[in-house]
Protein backbone atom coordinates (compact mmCIF):
# COMPACT_ATOMS: atom_id res chain seq x y z
CA UNK A 1 0.00 0.00 0.00
CA UNK A 2 1.54 3.47 -1.12
CA UNK A 3 2.65 5.40 1.53
CA UNK A 4 0.11 8.98 1.42
CA UNK A 5 2.82 10.96 3.92
CA UNK A 6 5.97 10.66 2.28
CA UNK A 7 5.74 13.46 0.09
CA UNK A 8 5.05 15.16 3.05
CA UNK A 9 8.55 13.52 4.75
CA UNK A 10 10.60 14.65 2.25
CA UNK A 11 10.53 18.04 2.55
CA UNK A 12 10.58 21.23 4.80
CA UNK A 13 7.15 22.64 4.24
CA UNK A 14 8.06 25.87 5.44
CA UNK A 15 10.84 26.48 2.83
CA UNK A 16 8.22 25.84 -0.02
CA UNK A 17 7.07 28.70 -2.14
CA UNK A 18 3.61 28.54 -2.80
CA UNK A 19 3.86 26.74 -6.51
CA UNK A 20 5.76 24.01 -5.05
CA UNK A 21 3.41 23.60 -1.80
CA UNK A 22 0.57 23.20 -4.59
CA UNK A 23 2.69 20.17 -6.55
CA UNK A 24 3.64 18.79 -3.40
CA UNK A 25 0.06 18.71 -2.73
CA UNK A 26 -1.03 17.20 -5.87
CA UNK A 27 1.58 15.17 -5.33
CA UNK A 28 -0.14 13.23 -2.29
CA UNK A 29 -3.48 13.45 -3.85
CA UNK A 30 -4.98 16.37 -2.44
CA UNK A 31 -6.81 19.62 -3.98
CA UNK A 32 -4.98 22.61 -5.12
CA UNK A 33 -6.70 24.86 -2.46
CA UNK A 34 -5.62 22.80 0.81
CA UNK A 35 -1.98 23.85 -0.49
CA UNK A 36 -3.27 27.71 -0.78
CA UNK A 37 -4.85 27.58 2.66
CA UNK A 38 -1.87 26.31 4.41
CA UNK A 39 0.52 28.81 2.39
CA UNK A 40 -1.84 31.18 4.82
CA UNK A 41 -1.00 29.81 7.99
CA UNK A 42 2.07 29.06 7.67
CA UNK A 43 2.71 32.91 5.89
CA UNK A 44 0.23 35.17 7.20
CA UNK A 45 -0.79 33.96 10.50
CA UNK A 46 2.55 32.34 11.49
CA UNK A 47 1.00 29.71 12.36
CA UNK A 48 3.36 26.91 13.76
CA UNK A 49 1.00 24.55 15.25
CA UNK A 50 -0.90 21.58 13.19
CA UNK A 51 -3.90 21.84 15.68
CA UNK A 52 -5.00 25.28 15.01
CA UNK A 53 -4.82 24.99 11.52
CA UNK A 54 -8.79 24.90 11.76
CA UNK A 55 -10.26 25.45 8.20
CA UNK A 56 -8.12 22.07 7.18
CA UNK A 57 -9.67 19.04 7.53
CA UNK A 58 -8.97 16.81 10.64
CA UNK A 59 -6.91 13.96 8.78
CA UNK A 60 -4.97 16.35 6.82
CA UNK A 61 -4.23 17.92 9.94
CA UNK A 62 -3.08 14.31 11.34
CA UNK A 63 -1.48 13.80 8.80
CA UNK A 64 0.94 15.95 8.58
CA UNK A 65 1.79 16.19 11.88
CA UNK A 66 2.68 12.54 11.68
CA UNK A 67 4.63 13.02 8.60
CA UNK A 68 6.35 16.19 9.76
CA UNK A 69 7.70 18.44 13.02
CA UNK A 70 7.82 22.32 11.55
CA UNK A 71 11.67 22.90 12.16
CA UNK A 72 11.45 26.57 13.79
CA UNK A 73 14.00 28.70 14.98
CA UNK A 74 14.04 28.78 19.11
CA UNK A 75 15.00 32.03 20.34
CA UNK A 76 17.49 32.06 22.97
CA UNK A 77 18.63 35.38 23.53
CA UNK A 78 17.28 39.16 23.46
CA UNK A 79 19.64 42.47 23.30
CA UNK A 80 18.55 45.89 23.14
CA UNK A 81 20.50 48.71 22.60
CA UNK A 82 20.85 51.65 25.03
CA UNK A 83 21.83 53.72 22.13
CA UNK A 84 19.47 53.48 19.60
CA UNK A 85 17.03 50.84 20.33
CA UNK A 86 18.16 48.45 17.81
CA UNK A 87 17.18 44.72 18.69
CA UNK A 88 19.32 41.81 18.06
CA UNK A 89 17.80 38.20 18.45
CA UNK A 90 19.85 35.06 18.80
CA UNK A 91 17.72 32.04 17.06
CA UNK A 92 18.87 28.20 17.35
CA UNK A 93 18.44 25.74 14.62
CA UNK A 94 17.39 22.19 15.68
CA UNK A 95 20.72 21.14 15.29
CA UNK A 96 21.38 24.07 17.97
CA UNK A 97 23.42 26.13 16.05
CA UNK A 98 23.35 30.18 16.38
CA UNK A 99 22.57 32.62 14.22
CA UNK A 100 21.40 36.68 14.72
CA UNK A 101 18.54 38.36 12.95
CA UNK A 102 18.68 42.54 14.02
CA UNK A 103 15.75 44.43 14.27
CA UNK A 104 16.81 48.38 13.40
CA UNK A 105 14.41 51.33 14.18
CA UNK A 106 15.13 53.88 11.51
CA UNK A 107 14.99 57.84 11.58
CA UNK A 108 12.46 57.77 8.93
CA UNK A 109 9.85 55.48 11.33
CA UNK A 110 10.41 52.81 9.67
CA UNK A 111 11.80 49.29 10.64
CA UNK A 112 14.29 47.37 9.20
CA UNK A 113 15.55 44.07 9.74
CA UNK A 114 18.83 42.23 9.09
CA UNK A 115 18.49 38.72 7.81
CA UNK A 116 21.02 35.49 8.01
CA UNK A 117 21.48 33.48 5.08
CA UNK A 118 23.94 30.74 6.91
CA UNK A 119 25.54 29.70 10.25
CA UNK A 120 28.62 31.17 10.18
CA UNK A 121 30.34 32.32 6.54
CA UNK A 122 33.02 30.70 4.10
CA UNK A 123 33.89 33.86 2.63
CA UNK A 124 36.32 34.75 5.20
CA UNK A 125 36.96 38.36 5.36
CA UNK A 126 39.55 39.28 7.70
CA UNK A 127 37.81 42.29 9.49
CA UNK A 128 34.01 40.75 10.07
CA UNK A 129 33.61 38.50 13.00
CA UNK A 130 31.17 36.22 11.45
CA UNK A 131 34.02 34.81 9.80
CA UNK A 132 35.76 33.67 12.68
CA UNK A 133 32.94 31.07 13.73
CA UNK A 134 33.95 27.26 13.08
CA UNK A 135 30.61 26.12 11.61
CA UNK A 136 29.59 27.08 8.68
CA UNK A 137 26.31 25.71 6.76
CA UNK A 138 23.41 26.90 4.96
CA UNK A 139 20.28 27.64 6.63
CA UNK A 140 17.02 26.91 4.55
CA UNK A 141 14.53 28.73 3.14
CA UNK A 142 12.13 27.86 5.91
CA UNK A 143 14.76 29.51 8.43
CA UNK A 144 15.41 32.86 6.71
CA UNK A 145 11.64 33.55 6.65
CA UNK A 146 11.16 32.72 10.22
CA UNK A 147 13.54 35.53 10.97
CA UNK A 148 11.12 37.48 9.40
CA UNK A 149 7.52 35.55 11.33
CA UNK A 150 9.57 36.29 14.75
CA UNK A 151 10.41 39.91 13.88
CA UNK A 152 6.38 40.16 13.08
CA UNK A 153 5.22 38.43 16.52
CA UNK A 154 7.24 40.55 18.06
CA UNK A 155 6.42 43.85 16.67
CA UNK A 156 2.69 42.48 16.99
CA UNK A 157 2.68 41.81 21.00
CA UNK A 158 4.35 45.20 21.62
CA UNK A 159 1.87 46.85 19.15
CA UNK A 160 -1.03 45.18 21.40
CA UNK A 161 0.60 45.61 24.72
CA UNK A 162 0.67 49.63 23.70
CA UNK A 163 -2.58 49.24 21.74
CA UNK A 164 -1.18 50.20 18.53
CA UNK A 165 -2.19 47.49 16.62
CA UNK A 166 -5.18 46.69 14.99
CA UNK A 167 -4.44 42.89 13.32
CA UNK A 168 -7.34 42.17 11.18
CA UNK A 169 -6.98 39.00 9.36
CA UNK A 170 -3.28 39.72 8.47
CA UNK A 171 -2.62 39.29 12.39
CA UNK A 172 0.74 39.72 12.71
CA UNK A 173 1.97 40.58 9.47
CA UNK A 174 0.21 44.05 10.10
CA UNK A 175 3.63 44.56 12.33
CA UNK A 176 5.85 43.75 9.54
CA UNK A 177 8.98 45.07 9.06
CA UNK A 178 9.14 48.04 6.21
CA UNK A 179 13.03 47.07 4.87
CA UNK A 180 14.05 43.41 5.19
CA UNK A 181 18.08 43.05 4.02
CA UNK A 182 19.95 40.13 3.79
CA UNK A 183 23.20 41.20 5.63
CA UNK A 184 23.36 39.27 8.65
CA UNK A 185 25.43 35.96 8.78
CA UNK A 186 26.81 33.92 5.70
CA UNK A 187 27.00 34.84 2.18
CA UNK A 188 23.61 35.23 0.36
CA UNK A 189 24.68 34.15 -2.90
CA UNK A 190 26.73 31.21 -2.09
CA UNK A 191 23.24 29.64 -0.58
CA UNK A 192 21.38 31.09 -3.39
CA UNK A 193 18.36 28.22 -4.34
CA UNK A 194 17.26 29.20 -0.64
CA UNK A 195 17.44 32.97 -1.10
CA UNK A 196 15.74 32.67 -3.68
CA UNK A 197 13.16 30.39 -2.96
CA UNK A 198 12.76 32.73 0.61
CA UNK A 199 12.52 35.65 -1.33
CA UNK A 200 9.93 33.86 -3.87
CA UNK A 201 7.45 33.58 -0.36
CA UNK A 202 8.64 37.04 1.02
CA UNK A 203 7.42 38.57 -1.89
CA UNK A 204 4.09 36.75 -2.71
CA UNK A 205 1.07 38.59 -2.48
CA UNK A 206 -0.96 35.88 -0.71
CA UNK A 207 1.69 35.57 2.00
CA UNK A 208 4.43 38.10 2.97
CA UNK A 209 3.60 40.74 0.55
CA UNK A 210 6.99 42.44 0.58
CA UNK A 211 7.90 44.98 -2.95
CA UNK A 212 11.12 43.83 -3.68
CA UNK A 213 11.98 47.30 -3.81
CA UNK A 214 12.74 46.81 -0.40
CA UNK A 215 14.38 44.62 -0.06
CA UNK A 216 18.40 44.36 -0.58
CA UNK A 217 20.32 41.40 -1.25
CA UNK A 218 24.30 41.96 -0.31
CA UNK A 219 27.55 40.06 -1.98
CA UNK A 220 30.68 40.18 -1.22
CA UNK A 221 31.10 39.16 -4.39
CA UNK A 222 29.94 35.94 -5.95
CA UNK A 223 29.83 36.79 -9.35
CA UNK A 224 28.48 33.56 -10.90
CA UNK A 225 25.74 33.85 -8.96
CA UNK A 226 24.12 37.59 -9.34
CA UNK A 227 22.30 37.26 -12.62
CA UNK A 228 20.61 34.22 -11.56
CA UNK A 229 19.64 36.17 -8.12
CA UNK A 230 18.41 39.06 -10.82
CA UNK A 231 16.09 36.47 -13.22
CA UNK A 232 14.96 35.35 -10.51
CA UNK A 233 13.79 38.88 -8.61
CA UNK A 234 14.81 41.37 -11.09
CA UNK A 235 13.82 44.28 -9.05
CA UNK A 236 15.66 43.15 -5.30
CA UNK A 237 17.95 45.98 -4.70
CA UNK A 238 21.82 44.76 -4.91
CA UNK A 239 24.84 45.44 -2.06
CA UNK A 240 28.24 44.69 -3.45
CA UNK A 241 30.18 44.44 0.04
CA UNK A 242 33.23 46.48 -1.48
CA UNK A 243 35.83 48.11 1.13
CA UNK A 244 38.78 48.51 -1.07
CA UNK A 245 39.43 50.17 -4.04
CA UNK A 246 42.68 47.95 -5.40
CA UNK A 247 42.78 44.09 -5.65
CA UNK A 248 46.01 44.34 -3.80
CA UNK A 249 44.28 45.31 -0.60
CA UNK A 250 40.87 43.46 -1.32
CA UNK A 251 42.81 40.62 -2.16
CA UNK A 252 44.33 40.78 1.42
CA UNK A 253 40.46 41.88 2.91
CA UNK A 254 38.38 39.48 1.13
CA UNK A 255 39.65 36.23 -0.43
CA UNK A 256 36.50 36.14 -2.89
CA UNK A 257 38.23 38.99 -4.55
CA UNK A 258 41.07 36.43 -5.39
CA UNK A 259 39.03 34.57 -7.80
CA UNK A 260 36.40 37.54 -8.34
CA UNK A 261 38.79 40.78 -9.03
CA UNK A 262 37.44 44.13 -8.68
CA UNK A 263 36.83 44.30 -12.34
CA UNK A 264 35.41 41.51 -13.00
CA UNK A 265 32.58 41.81 -10.49
CA UNK A 266 31.84 45.73 -11.90
CA UNK A 267 31.86 43.97 -15.72
CA UNK A 268 28.88 42.16 -14.05
CA UNK A 269 27.07 44.53 -12.56
CA UNK A 270 27.56 46.39 -15.84
CA UNK A 271 25.55 43.60 -17.52
CA UNK A 272 22.86 42.92 -15.51
CA UNK A 273 19.50 43.95 -17.63
CA UNK A 274 18.34 47.72 -16.90
CA UNK A 275 15.98 48.17 -14.10
CA UNK A 276 14.57 51.64 -13.21
CA UNK A 277 13.70 50.31 -9.98
CA UNK A 278 16.73 48.41 -8.76
CA UNK A 279 19.40 50.33 -6.63
CA UNK A 280 22.88 49.30 -6.35
CA UNK A 281 24.90 50.19 -3.39
CA UNK A 282 28.61 49.77 -2.37
CA UNK A 283 29.01 48.63 1.09
CA UNK A 284 32.61 50.46 2.48
CA UNK A 285 33.84 49.54 4.97
CA UNK A 286 36.52 52.06 6.10
CA UNK A 287 39.34 50.59 7.90
CA UNK A 288 42.00 53.02 9.66
CA UNK A 289 45.34 53.11 7.37
CA UNK A 290 44.14 50.28 5.44
CA UNK A 291 41.63 51.82 2.65
CA UNK A 292 40.83 55.26 3.79
CA UNK A 293 42.94 57.59 1.94
CA UNK A 294 41.86 60.39 -0.83
CA UNK A 295 43.05 58.24 -3.55
CA UNK A 296 40.62 55.55 -2.40
CA UNK A 297 38.18 58.13 -2.24
CA UNK A 298 38.67 59.12 -5.81
CA UNK A 299 38.56 55.40 -7.28
CA UNK A 300 35.70 54.50 -5.09
CA UNK A 301 33.84 57.89 -6.86
CA UNK A 302 34.59 56.95 -10.42
CA UNK A 303 33.66 53.22 -9.99
CA UNK A 304 30.36 54.28 -8.36
CA UNK A 305 30.19 56.70 -11.11
CA UNK A 306 30.32 53.69 -13.85
CA UNK A 307 27.96 51.62 -12.15
CA UNK A 308 25.50 54.80 -10.81
CA UNK A 309 25.34 53.44 -7.65
CA UNK A 310 25.52 54.59 -4.28
CA UNK A 311 27.93 54.35 -1.35
CA UNK A 312 27.22 53.55 1.90
CA UNK A 313 30.38 54.41 3.65
CA UNK A 314 30.45 52.35 6.89
CA UNK A 315 33.27 53.17 9.71
CA UNK A 316 34.65 49.57 10.96
CA UNK A 317 32.66 48.17 13.91
CA UNK A 318 34.92 46.83 16.70
CA UNK A 319 34.86 43.60 17.85
CA UNK A 320 36.73 41.39 20.17
CA UNK A 321 40.43 40.30 18.99
CA UNK A 322 39.66 42.70 15.35
CA UNK A 323 43.25 43.74 14.05
CA UNK A 324 41.64 46.50 12.32
CA UNK A 325 40.60 50.22 13.86
CA UNK A 326 38.35 52.60 12.36
CA UNK A 327 39.59 55.62 11.30
CA UNK A 328 39.63 58.81 13.66
CA UNK A 329 36.67 61.31 12.60
CA UNK A 330 38.55 63.96 10.84
CA UNK A 331 39.63 60.84 8.27
CA UNK A 332 36.31 60.07 7.86
CA UNK A 333 34.90 63.14 6.52
CA UNK A 334 37.72 64.13 4.62
CA UNK A 335 37.01 60.46 3.14
CA UNK A 336 33.29 61.29 2.20
CA UNK A 337 33.98 64.69 1.43
CA UNK A 338 36.88 63.60 -1.52
CA UNK A 339 34.42 61.14 -2.89
CA UNK A 340 31.37 63.10 -3.43
CA UNK A 341 33.67 66.43 -5.06
CA UNK A 342 34.62 63.29 -7.39
CA UNK A 343 31.15 62.56 -7.95
CA UNK A 344 30.03 60.13 -5.86
CA UNK A 345 26.50 59.54 -4.36
CA UNK A 346 27.61 58.87 0.01
CA UNK A 347 25.92 58.29 2.69
CA UNK A 348 27.93 58.19 5.67
CA UNK A 349 26.76 54.97 7.93
CA UNK A 350 27.08 54.93 11.79
CA UNK A 351 25.84 51.21 12.47
CA UNK A 352 22.87 50.42 14.76
CA UNK A 353 23.30 48.19 17.62
CA UNK A 354 27.22 48.63 18.32
CA UNK A 355 26.98 48.62 22.11
CA UNK A 356 25.29 44.89 21.79
CA UNK A 357 27.41 43.55 19.02
CA UNK A 358 25.06 43.62 16.35
CA UNK A 359 26.57 46.14 14.07
CA UNK A 360 27.87 45.69 10.49
CA UNK A 361 30.54 42.61 10.97
CA UNK A 362 30.08 42.18 14.61
CA UNK A 363 27.50 38.83 14.12
CA UNK A 364 29.52 36.48 15.96
CA UNK A 365 26.46 33.44 16.68
CA UNK A 366 26.18 34.82 20.49
CA UNK A 367 25.18 32.60 22.74
CA UNK A 368 23.78 32.90 26.36
CA UNK A 369 26.32 32.86 29.25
Amino acid sequence: MPDTLQPFRDVDLLSLPRPALKALFAQAGHPAFRAEQLFRWLHVRLERDWTCMTDLPAKLRAELAEARTLAVLVPRLDRVSALDASQKIVLHTDDDHAIETVIMPMESGHITQCLSSQVGCKMGCDFCATARLPVRQDLTAGQIVEQVAHACRLGFALGLRRGGVAGGEEGPLSARPHNLVFMGMGEPLDNLQAVIAALDILCDPKGFDFSPRRITVSTAGVAKNVAKLIAAHPHVNLAWSLTATTDAVRDRLMPVNRGVPIRKMVDVLLALPASAHRKITFEYALLKGVNDSEDDARRLAAMARELDAHVNAIPFNAWPGADYQRPERMVIAQFVDVARRAGASVTLRESKGQDIGAACGQLAGETAA
